[in-house]
């Protein structure tokens, strides 16, 4: 005869030091998986943040290059317009039409760099920014980027007063292939402007009795005065900001290990 065994069921309570352990465990344990959860996404946020750091330092390198190139060629173009006003001055200007081309092309070139902010705004927009383990660090790259819009007013005012004044002038009055070539094909020398193309035997100001003298000199000394407002203003305050935002950037790679990598 089958013989049926009933499973036993304890009649007695737990006592209430076996309950709080029980207890105890599990909240030590959910807190053990959460901190464990925080520190790796803590580790996955630091590490996205380094590669963000890294990204932002080679457009901060170009940016140096870029601010410097941009120095060079404004001061090319503020020579150009010294050594035509002293032609001016001194009743040369007919004597130098050559000069003149290759100044009036380069002066009147658009030469103001504008900051790379694509991983800037990366760094800024995704909240890598509070993942970065250095309090320098992050204010130098806002103070970086809020010069960011200075550059862009100055460019629409400089490249607004090229349009309106001197365009105009570039077409009505100057041959436009020599006046192109001209501006990529000459070198300062003595103060003065050598170009280093052939010079057509027949070159000359188109519409000569249409041009004032006097106003176009007056057009070139106004952009010459705006281009330094803005050297001294925008251009040189970014720079400065751009080589010390670098300096952060490199000290931070160099101390997380991760400037070569």
């Amino acid at each position: 005869m089958e013989v049926h065994h009933h499973p036993h069921i304890p009649t007695h309570a737990k006592p209430w030091k076996e309950y709080l352990l029980e207890g105890l465990m599990i909240f030590v344990a959910v807190t053990l998986g959460y901190g464990a959860e925080n520190v790796r996404e803590h580790y996955v946020e630091t590490k996205k943040a380094l590669i963000s750091a890294k990204n932002l330092y080679v457009d901060v390198i170009n940016d140096s290059i870029g601010y410097e190139k941009t120095k060079t060629n404004r001061n090319k173009q503020d020579s150009c317009f010294e050594i035509i006003n002293a032609h001016y001055n001194n009743n040369e200007l007919d004597k130098e039409i050559p000069a003149v081309y290759a100044a009036h092309a380069h002066i009147t070139r658009r030469m103001l760099y504008q900051m790379n902010t694509l991983a800037l705004d990366e760094v800024k927009s995704s909240g890598t920014l509070k993942f970065l383990e250095s309090d320098e660090l992050k204010a130098a790259i806002q103070r970086y980027a809020s010069f960011g819009s200075g550059l862009k007013l100055r460019e629409q005012r400089e490249f607004s007063y090229i349009d309106r004044m001197l365009d105009p002038i570039s077409t009505k009055n100057f041959e436009f292939n020599f006046n192109r070539a001209a501006g990529d094909n000459f070198r300062i020398k003595d103060n003065k402007i050598v170009v280093t193309v052939p010079i057509p035997a027949n070159l000359k100001i188109m519409k000569k009795d249409q041009l004032d003298w006097d106003n176009y000199i007056a057009i070139l000394g106004m952009l010459q005065t705006i281009r330094l407002s803005t050297d001294v203003d925008y251009i040189e305050p970014t720079q400065k900001q751009c080589h010390e935002l670098l300096t952060q950037l490199r000290n931070y790679l160099i101390k997380h290990d991760a400037l070569g990598e």
